[in-house]
């Protein structure tokens, strides 16, 4: 199995669409979790792009090995839907689409000897690309 083939079984969606049930939160519970790892690399990040406004949006798309992939972008807008999630100094954004997809969801950073990535640890996901950036549900 390549790297990035699905373990699992899990077809493509023609595209994102609304999940039947939303999400539940703990109470008082964060929808997702964000590392000190990220914190910090997004810090460094963030002081490189010399912009204080930009925030880390976290967000799912169609497509991948598994059907749906993970991405990741700085974004000086806040959407109407938007979930923020502050982390002194930053602060991470999740549309609410894609915040069905990752309610409970740990964002992580590695950096490790095959390279640096951003880790997705999604309790939600049935199965799992070999490269981490894709799952299904």
């Amino acid at each position: 199995m390549s790297a990035c083939q699905s373990q699992g079984h899990a077809a493509a969606p023609a595209e994102l669409l609304p999940r039947a049930d939303p999400p539940l939160l703990p109470e008082g519970g964060e929808p997702i979790k964000i590392s000190d790892a990220v914190v910090a690399k997004v810090s460094e990040l963030l002081a490189e792009e010399g912009d204080p406004s930009l925030q880390l949006r976290i967000y799912v798309t169609g497509g991948g090995c598994s059907g749906f992939q993970y991405g990741f972008a700085f974004d000086d807008e806040v959407k109407e839907d938007d979930i923020r999630v502050a982390r002194e100094p930053i602060t991470v954004v999740v549309d609410a689409m894609s915040l069905q997809y990752l309610v409970g969801a740990e964002i992580d950073y590695e950096d490790k000897l095959e390279g640096a990535r951003f880790v997705i640890r999604n309790p939600n996901a049935t199965s799992t690309c070999g490269c981490g950036s894709s799952f299904s549900v």
